[in-house]
């Protein structure tokens, strides 16, 4: 059996197999029969992630979407062959592979008829609520058992670790989209306002109630539960699988999306009661997904990696970048799955969220902007390759082993003599329940965010509650919660203290634009890379530029480097602290700096 770890060297994280040392680079598909895994085993990968679930409901209650044929635990004797045959498929090609089963919890139909109190109601049938006590305690024992068969298989010694997925599209959204509300769970909620409040007077709210659009004491409180709840559904299930398999393999999962997703009563908000858990090793979600993930602006972290990497988690990002060969879902899969839903197209011929780039050069593009951003920041990258077929294509192939060997050849780098961000922007967690569910102050984070993508200045993600930590690092910070915590009020009173210059949103503007930040960031002597509305990453001894438009471009550097253009072969190192970029629109390119 494998024994896995995430460690850090020179500030950047590895996969430890049996001592061995591999830079966090995966792939994975929803579609195994249109994936592209010869592909990436020729060019070099060799972790996976194999999806299996307990069931084959959806993992969407809305579109009624699943990607599973088989659910292990929908008959009387359990059926793995989805999983099974797909891993033996894998290592016929590649032995040497190391696989990461993406567990989906979620029962089965037989349960959830059993136990229909322990449920909610979704536009697609009753789901589990991850409030349930019951839940927690069966779809353990559901895991265990799947687990303990992946161990006594013949690919057993080819395990390397697992990935926790559940909820609404695996990401531990409550299956409901609202806290998984129902009048057993209300009663939940009464007891946990008097356990951590000590408040016996919880006033009745209804599903009406959360959807208003003026705040409600009662409601937010009811937005926290739902985060508690969902961040201790993970970590309940992590810790079962970390106990039942001695510590010795890894364990990550989707949570914590709080720079993006600004909804409490999703669950997303509880990354501060599990970060710094002994049974999670990695957390992961999307890059995201700003503007239909269109180009010339920056598709930013989700989760602050800032705060990850300080409490050693491993942030590894799902790059589901589309490409032009991506197709529509119900044309990948013919017959099993919504044709209503997934469009690349709406109804008046706009672009949607699910389609890629127009052509080659732009497809090429993008995931070289998710590649050197993930880079700088020192996170993993794992390549969604989600209805399969979207990278197969043989100079898709030449870029993602390209990639590779970068990843592989910096790891020795020391990053402390490389430039770093010198901005901090804070995330407050708990401040989104200051404000009624969904408000002009919710968008507040993210849409600053955005605008920091494109302002030339490398930037980084930190939660509020480890400014203390961090601070002595930066020279300017970023607030952008209007009614900020009170980890939020004391981070502000420690840049005070420590002469930091900060700006903050408040309820009277409720974000900065690009050139409000530019001009703060320069006043406060943070160094500016480039001021034309292109996207900066900057770290690692490594340097992005995501072109907005076309035409000659500077990119002035803090001192003098040797620098190399990685894209192009035939350039010659050449010492500068300016580098000129004949730019065109949507292009990326990417420079190593010694």
């Amino acid at each position: 059996m494998l024994k896995t770890s995430v460690e850090w060297k020179n500030s950047k994280p590895y996969i430890s197999v049996d001592g061995n040392l591999y830079p966090p680079m995966a792939y994975t598909t929803y579609f195994e029969e249109c994936g592209d895994f010869s592909g990436f085993i020729k060019a070099g990968y060799r972790m996976f992630f194999i999806n299996v679930s307990f069931t084959d409901l959806p993992i969407n209650n809305i579109t009624g979407f699943s990607p599973f044929l088989t659910g292990v635990f929908e008959k009387d004797i359990p059926d793995y062959s989805e999983f099974d045959n797909v891993v033996g498929k894998i290592l016929e090609e590649c032995p040497d592979a190391l696989i990461f089963p993406r567990i989906n919890v979620a029962m089965p139909r037989k349960w959830l008829e059993e136990n229909p109190e322990e449920t909610v109601e979704t536009p697609t049938g009753k789901r589990e609520a991850l409030w349930s006590d019951l839940f927690l305690r069966d779809g353990a024992e559901y895991l265990i058992k799947l687990v303990s068969h992946i161990r006594e298989s013949d690919y057993a010694h080819r395990i390397a670790g697992y990935q926790l997925c559940g909820g609404t599209t695996q990401e531990w959204m409550h299956h409901d989209m609202a806290g998984s509300f129902s009048e057993m769970g209300f009663e939940k909620f009464r007891r946990w306002m008097k356990e951590t409040y000590n408040c016996d007077d919880v006033p009745e709210i209804t599903k009406e109630d959360l959807f208003k659009s003026d705040f409600n004491e009662a409601v937010s409180r009811y937005g926290e539960f739902c985060s508690v709840t969902a961040s201790h559904a993970v970590e309940y299930f992590a810790k079962a699988l970390k106990e039942f398999i001695n510590h010795e393999q890894i364990v990550g999962v989707f949570y914590g999306y709080n720079v993006f997703v600004n909804d409490y009563l999703l669950g997303l908000h509880g990354l501060r009661f599990i970060i710094d858990s002994p049974y999670i090793d990695f957390f992961s979600s999307p890059c995201c997904y700003d503007s239909n993930r269109k180009l010339g602006i920056d598709w930013g972290d989700m989760v602050p990696p800032v705060s990850l990497k300080i409490h050693n988690k491993l942030y590894f990002v799902e790059c589901d970048i589309r490409t032009h060969l991506t197709k529509s879902m119900h044309s990948s899969r013919p017959g099993k799955c919504p044709e209503n839903f997934y469009h690349t197209e709406d109804e008046n011929g706009n672009k949607t969220v699910w389609s890629g780039s127009e052509n080659m050069e732009l497809s090429l593009s993008a995931i070289r902007k998710v590649f050197i951003h993930q880079l700088t920041k020192s996170s993993g990258v794992w390549w969604f390759d989600m209805w399969g077929g979207w990278y197969k294509d043989a100079e898709i192939m030449v870029e993602m082993k390209k990639m590779k060997e970068v990843a592989e050849s910096f790891y020795d780098k020391k990053s402390e003599v490389f430039p770093a961000a010198e901005t901090v922007m804070f995330i407050d967690e708990k401040a989104y329940l200051n404000n009624p569910r969904g408000s002009c102050f919710c968008h507040s984070p993210n849409e600053t965010r955005s605008y920091l993508g494109n302002t030339g200045i490398p930037f980084d993600l930190c939660m509020t509650e480890d400014a203390e930590k961090v601070l002595h690092k930066y020279k300017a910070a970023i607030f952008v919660s209007p009614l900020p915590s009170e980890s939020g009020k004391q981070a502000e009173i420690l840049c005070k203290k420590l002469g930091i210059p900060y700006i903050k949103t408040t309820t009277e503007k409720n974000n900065f634009k690009e050139d409000e930040l530019r001009n703060f960031l320069v006043s406060s002597s943070v160094h500016c890379y480039n001021a034309e509305g292109n996207v900066l990453y900057c770290g690692n001894g490594f340097l992005g530029l995501h072109c907005a438009n076309d035409g000659t471009t500077k990119i002035r550097l803090p001192k003098k480097f040797l620098v190399k253009n990685l894209l192009d072969c035939n350039s010659p190192e050449i010492e500068t602290d300016e580098i000129l970029v004949d730019a065109k629109k949507y292009h990326t390119y990417i420079f190593e700096l010694f």
